[in-house]
């Protein structure tokens, strides 16, 4: 007689499955992380020097700075919340396209993957964060990508704490010509959201009194003046020494008035002559992170233009 074949089963069960388990972590809260930021961040033309020194640090060789005077379209976006975004910004333009380093970088706020690059100066993925003192909404477009960080997670659709904005390959996509108002902003310096954009370009709507009143960012609003202001300082300071960044040629300040095709130029500088002596500085800074101040700038010829 046979013995009946006994039956045994086999479960994957554990204890903890008897538990009531609920996500629980550490957690960083974004919006103090970039108050403390702030703190370390003076207002006023650190923003813009940061840009410029950014875009120095990506081998840029042309930046422009320009005051968006329009208000755009708030029919077709991605949330109706983006409406109040829509009006007066600062864009900062540079020729140098986004890696997929840099991408990873700029998302990093208490870091940057510049370390162990000495050439890479610049503190990008913390002091980019400056922008914040303008905006609590910046975005950027370069190469296929279009890119909206929203920190307070209240103006972007279907967002998290965990991934607190969005990131587009517009090329592909069909978000550009659903959401045509969203993206209207960002058509200029040669840029058509139809190709690649071959360069970078930062939009920085300006933050108004209401939504500055309702920020956990910052409670400081930015008006138009403040910008054209900005501007002015950063001319008159001589941040154009252009000797000392390591690849821009040039930095021009521009304004775009309503019903203006393109900005108009207000500000410019650029080495007119590259000479031997600006070449040895440069690939100086290539090897010492910290400059010293004794650069003779014999050689280095500059342009101011007032139009």
């Amino acid at each position: 007689m046979k013995n009946s074949p006994v039956e045994s089963t086999s479960s994957s069960s554990s204890p903890a499955d008897n538990l009531l388990l609920e996500d629980f972590g550490q957690k960083v809260d974004l919006t103090r992380r970039i108050r403390e930021v702030l703190l370390n961040y003076p207002e006023g033309t650190t923003v813009l020097k940061e840009l410029i020194q950014n875009a120095d640090d990506a081998g840029a060789t042309k930046v422009s700075l320009c005051l968006d005077r329009r208000s755009h379209g708030t029919q077709s976006l991605l949330s109706d919340k983006l409406a109040q975004w829509q009006g007066p910004a600062l864009l900062a333009y540079n020729d140098a396209v986004f890696s997929e380093d840099d991408f990873v970088s700029i998302s990093r706020i208490g870091g940057s993957s510049k370390h162990g690059q000495a050439w890479k100066t610049g503190r990008f993925g913390v002091g980019f964060n400056s922008v914040y003192h303008l905006t609590d909404l910046p975005s950027f477009i370069s190469g296929k990508y279009v890119v909206i960080f929203d920190p307070q997670g209240v103006y972007l659709p279907n967002i998290s704490a965990a991934n607190p904005g969005k990131r587009i390959e517009f090329v592909s996509s069909s978000a550009i010509f659903m959401y045509k108002d969203q993206f209207s902003p960002y058509c200029g310096y040669g840029c058509d959201m139809k190709n690649p954009f071959h360069g970078t370009f930062f939009r920085f709507p300006l933050r108004n009194a209401d939504q500055a009143a309702n920020s956990k960012l910052s409670k400081q609003s930015y008006s138009e003046d403040d910008i054209s202001l900005m501007f002015d300082q950063l001319y008159e300071e001589g941040v154009f020494s252009l000797l000392f960044l390591k690849s821009i040629l040039s930095i021009e300040m521009c304004v775009w008035d309503d019903d203006m095709p393109e900005p108009r130029k207000i500000y410019s500088c650029s080495i007119n002559s590259v000479t031997k002596d600006i070449i040895w500085h440069r690939q100086a800074l290539l090897r010492l992170s910290n400059p010293t101040d004794s650069h003779d700038s014999n050689g280095c010829i500059f342009t101011g233009v007032l139009k």
